[in-house]
């Protein structure tokens, strides 16, 4: 079992999946540079920003585009504030209809969006931008999403209510190994909400943000397995959740050139995992010993009720042999005939 060590290290301060940051004239975006996922699965794509005025109520729009061969394609566009499938302030929470859905929310300068269902057509490269009030600034290195044949639909976990459950997230470690394991954070599906981030610190220990104690981080990322202990399972517990294993390298190879600070290179690994919480007064082999028990209580019960008929047919039965059985007197049957 890994250890969590309290230790002095940068703990996430976003929900969101923190990527290589590129700032200029005020602005800054982070993103992700490579974000791999299983087909069928779902998969984040993360995009946080800020502006050169962060007191400003927002409105506008977030794109994000597809590019191949110089050409982009949208794939996404929401507004905010708006109404309906389209508003981004609407669709916050959830994925909505398509497969392309809004996680992010805009007044907190997030713009990431989920892709669903995913295909290998999916492949490629994508961008994140944002057309606002304040301005528009786009990330300039895209996010290359990969997406690699599963071995098996979306698994589902079965737990119990007031024991624990160990959501798996086993992973194959990304190369080069100069790439080292930098946050594990899970986050709930739908409505999609974070839950837990966990922190590599200096000394090569895991901490935990904000205290956190119901979740334990069980096994070492940087072996290609982040799977997390939930303790004392509660009802609400059943959901689906995604579990993102962030690896860095200290160096930007690709970063634009002319630009004297080079950010990390960003490899973010997703998994999916369903879990479904059974209550604990049903527990399948409590029914199944309850189910016995009531056939035994209606077969007893069908045995006394047919004993009892058997029982009045049989006093029914003797009290008329007796009632033949007694002899007429002479007299009766002479004055029977007699009438």
């Amino acid at each position: 079992m890994l250890s969590l060590r309290v230790c002095l290290c940068t703990v996430l301060l976003s929900v969101s999946v923190r990527g290589y940051n590129y700032s200029f004239n005020g602005w800054s975006m982070s993103g992700a540079d490579v974000v791999s996922a299983v087909e069928g699965a779902s998969a984040v794509l993360p995009c946080t920003f800020t502006d050169t005025s962060p007191d400003v109520a927002l409105n506008g729009s977030v794109i994000w585009y597809r590019e191949k061969s110089g050409a982009k394609k949208p794939v996404f566009k929401c507004t905010y504030p708006g109404s309906g499938p389209s508003g981004c302030d609407t669709t916050t929470q959830e994925a909505g209809g398509g497969r392309f859905g809004f996680v992010g929310n805009l007044s907190r300068r997030d713009a990431s969006i989920m892709v669903e269902r995913l295909k290998r057509s999916d492949d490629g490269r994508y961008r994140c931008r944002v057309e606002l009030n304040v301005g528009s600034f786009q990330t300039v290195v895209l996010t290359d999403l990969s997406v690699r044949a599963p071995g098996e639909s979306v698994p589902v976990l079965n737990g119990t209510e007031g024991v624990s459950a160990t959501l798996p997230c086993v992973f194959t470690r990304p190369q080069p190994r100069r790439l080292t394991a930098h946050t594990v954070t899970w986050m709930r599906k739908d409505p999609y909400r974070h839950i837990v981030t966990f922190s590599r610190c200096e000394n090569g220990s895991w901490s935990v943000e904000n205290g956190v104690t119901r979740y334990e981080l069980v096994e070492d990322p940087e072996h290609g397995n982040a799977s997390t202990r939930i303790k004392q399972l509660r009802a609400e517990d059943s959901h689906s959740y995604l579990c993102l294993a962030e690896f860095r390298k200290s160096q930007h190879n690709h970063w634009p050139k002319g630009d004297d600070v080079k950010p990390p290179y960003i490899h973010v690994i997703q998994s999916e995992i369903q879990l479904q919480v059974t209550p604990a007064n049903s527990n399948p082999n409590s029914n199944s010993l309850i189910y016995v028990l009531v056939v035994l209580v209606l077969l007893l019960l069908v045995c006394v009720l047919l004993a009892i008929s058997w029982k009045k047919k049989g006093e029914r039965r003797t009290g008329w042999q007796v009632k033949m059985s007694v002899p007429l007197y002479e007299g009766e049957w002479a004055g029977g005939w007699g009438r």
